[in-house]
């Protein structure tokens, strides 16, 4: 379905149609006149009063069929229009498809684009003039195969502010545009179809503003004109002759055909009487200058008169105005016609109310939009979602893509990821986690922003957030007291609290917290935290030795009942350092009775070895230091038992065995008794 809508200097119409095969199917239509002369030469003065009318229009259309149009058709009068011939050439491989003509048309549009200021002209339509394949003319593409596919088109321009007005108008009546083409572009599509077009025919538009002009060919379109003269020339002239308000000159002429005279109150409230013959009088000359450059026109686009002319809209319906076109042009009788919508092939009336010549642009908007024809917008995909666009320049960059698919700059050029607020000691802090980078990929190739995309294009855009750190955790952002210990430099955190609770210091910080802590610390909780010692790796295994400090401040000594504040640094020393034998596991042993008293005597021996040296038991140990620590089993003797004993202090002795005399390399065993006798 679609909302077709003609926007006229002094009517604006609206239809819904949609497309069944090859016809146009016309299920509603509404017309309405512009309240004061919003439009000029079909020109848009008067952007509010057009919208009024045109929100009016869609309002009773939506009302009586139940329905929310968002998008619309639409077509312009070609005040100031400027036509470029441009071609394109494509290598095709396999069956052409409607895409791939489509893609190949707005090549040559974009060409036809290069020759024109981006920034005062704007692409409004186009027709093609030929397409080749392989060097052989052709009269569609679609569905052959060939290797080098052309095209010939003639693209249509009007300068931005008039495209701009009309955009305008609709989006203050929440309607988007989802084809826009020239006038006679729209009128020609439904007027002269196809296969009449192999004809030198001249199809003239006539509305109240402008006679718009379009002349086909050898089966094509081959110009487009206007005239900036049409049926409010012809008001003008019986409103200033007759001194008449300019909507009563309207009514009158329209009438002309239909009474022979006229009562009206002029401007000075003089009710008087005109006859229709008075008033033809008035416009003859009117007519006569009016066809005159219409017909010139033609003659100057075509390069001779044409074969013959379908005259549309309603400026046309004034009597004598078609058969004075004929003379001009120097054609036979019959070669100019009045085109009336209710005879118009392939279109179905589904209203009852279709009827004259001034809905044929209209209907050709609808059937120019349904078919795909005349207009300048192509296709992308965002994200799989189809984007139309609308050719401004002929080409868009995947930015202009982007904010048109309701993007907008953030997502297209990434923006920091959320913060995480929180609060220390009732101070705001914040930290940004990342910043999002967009990937963005045309066809499944990287791209840029600034990448230029064409028809049936594919865009990919993708959000990574690049971390910028790892999520501080509460010990990160609380003061500490820093203490300088055999070499190294300790931090000691104060007591902190998170949202009034004890706090784990290694826990990450989340959006909201309320951290709080003491800036003073007492010496007590540095000395315990200190004293739980040094960390050394025992076969590359942490092991944490306790060792008893004293702690100063400057060269004063401190004790527990003094407080350090966060910030500050104090020195600590180890009372008594770590030796190698308070890394050394227990070990197994046997129990042993010597001289009455039970000992333990050890059955493994350690070798203990640092950088590549071997160490005793009675080395001191640093921090950090990594000591790796082997095993060796052994078998007790006598003299390992006398090893781990104090001995009797005796000149002349005697070693018994479980009551009997031994020798220090004699083994003993788990129960054995060991004596040392005097003698």
């Amino acid at each position: 379905m679609v909302f077709a809508l003609d926007v006229g200097t002094r009517k604006v119409a609206g239809l819904i149609a949609d497309r069944e095969g090859e016809k146009v199917r016309v299920f509603d239509i509404e017309v309405l006149e512009h309240e004061k002369r919003a439009m000029i030469d079909g020109a848009i003065h008067d952007v509010e009063k057009v919208a009024r009318v045109v929100s009016e229009v869609k309002r009773k259309l939506e009302e009586r069929n139940d329905i929310e149009l968002k998008k619309v058709a639409v077509a312009l009068a070609g005040r100031f229009l400027k036509t470029i011939t441009s071609e394109a050439e494509m290598e095709v491989s396999g069956e052409i498809t409607e895409d791939d003509v489509l893609k190949l048309e707005l090549k040559a549009v974009s060409k036809a684009t290069e020759e024109v200021n981006p920034d005062e002209m704007f692409c409004v339509g186009y027709s093609v003039l030929s397409y080749e394949l392989d060097g052989a003319w052709m009269m569609r593409l679609e569905g052959h195969r060939g290797k080098l596919a052309k095209v010939r088109v003639i693209s249509a321009f009007l300068p931005v502010q008039v495209v701009d007005a009309m955009n305008a108008v609709l989006r203050r009546v929440g309607l988007e545009v989802e084809h826009m083409t020239l006038e006679p572009i729209a009128a020609i599509e439904v007027a002269v179809p196809e296969e009449v077009r192999l004809l030198n025919i001249a199809l003239v538009d006539v509305g109240a503003g402008t006679s718009d002009i379009a002349i086909s060919n050898d089966g094509v379109v081959i110009a487009y004109g206007m005239v900036p003269k049409a049926g409010d020339e012809l008001t003008e002239a019986i409103a200033k002759h007759f001194l008449l308000d300019f909507n009563v000159a309207e009514e009158l002429k329209r009438r002309l055909s239909e009474m022979e005279s006229f009562k009206v109150r002029d401007i000075l409230d003089n009710v008087r009487e005109i006859t229709s013959k008075e008033v033809m009088e008035v416009l003859e000359p009117v007519i006569d200058d009016i066809t005159s450059e219409i017909a010139s026109t033609i003659t100057e686009l075509n390069s001779a008169p044409p074969k013959a002319v379908m005259v549309v809209g309603g400026g046309a319906k004034v009597p004598g105005f078609i058969e004075k076109l004929r003379e001009k042009l120097g054609l036979p009788e019959g070669r100019v016609s009045l085109k009336r919508v209710e005879n118009l092939p392939g279109i179905e009336d589904h209203t009852g109310r279709l009827e004259g010549s001034n809905l044929v642009t209209p209907v050709g908007i609808a059937k120019s939009a349904l078919f795909g024809k005349g207009g300048v917008f192509s296709k992308v995909y965002v994200n799989g979602v189809p984007v139309k666009l609308m050719g401004l320049s002929g080409s868009y960059t995947v930015t202009q893509v982007l904010l048109q698919a309701g993007y907008d700059m953030g997502d297209i050029l990434g923006k920091p990821s959320p913060a995480i607020v929180y609060e220390v000691n009732g101070k705001v802090r914040s930290f940004k986690r990342g910043v999002e980078r967009v990937i963005i990929k045309v066809n499944g190739k990287e791209a840029s922003t600034r990448t230029l995309v064409s028809h049936n294009d594919r865009i990919t855009i993708e959000k990574v957030v690049e971390e910028k750190g790892e999520v501080p955790r509460i010990k990160d952002v609380v003061e500490k007291v820093e203490v300088e210990i055999d070499g190294r430099v300790e931090e000691v955190l104060p007591e902190v609290y998170l949202n009034g609770e004890p706090a784990d210091p290694e826990r990450e910080i989340e959006d909201g917290d309320k951290i709080d802590y003491n800036t003073l610390v007492p010496v007590e909780k540095i000395r315990r935290d200190i004293s739980k010692g040094m960390v050394v790796y025992v076969n590359d295994e942490p092991k944490l030795i306790s060792s008893d400090v004293k702690l100063y401040k400057d060269d004063k000594e401190l004790s527990d009942g003094d407080f350090v504040r966060v910030g500050e640094r104090i020195r600590a020393e180890f009372v008594s350092h770590p030796k190698v034998r308070d890394v050394l596991p227990e070990g197994e042993s046997i129990s042993v009775k010597f001289n009455g008293q039970i000992v333990r005597v050890p059955i493994v021996e350690y070798e203990v070895m640092s950088d590549g040296k071997i160490l005793s038991p009675d080395e001191e140990i640093r921090d950090g230091m990594r000591i790796y620590v082997s095993e060796k089993r052994m078998v007790p003797m006598v003299a390992t038992v006398l090893s781990v004993v104090d001995l009797p202090n005796l000149r002349k002795y005697r070693i018994l065995k479980n009551g009997r005399e031994a020798s220090f390399a004699e083994p003993v065993a788990d129960g054995d008794e060991i004596e040392i006798v005097e003698g």
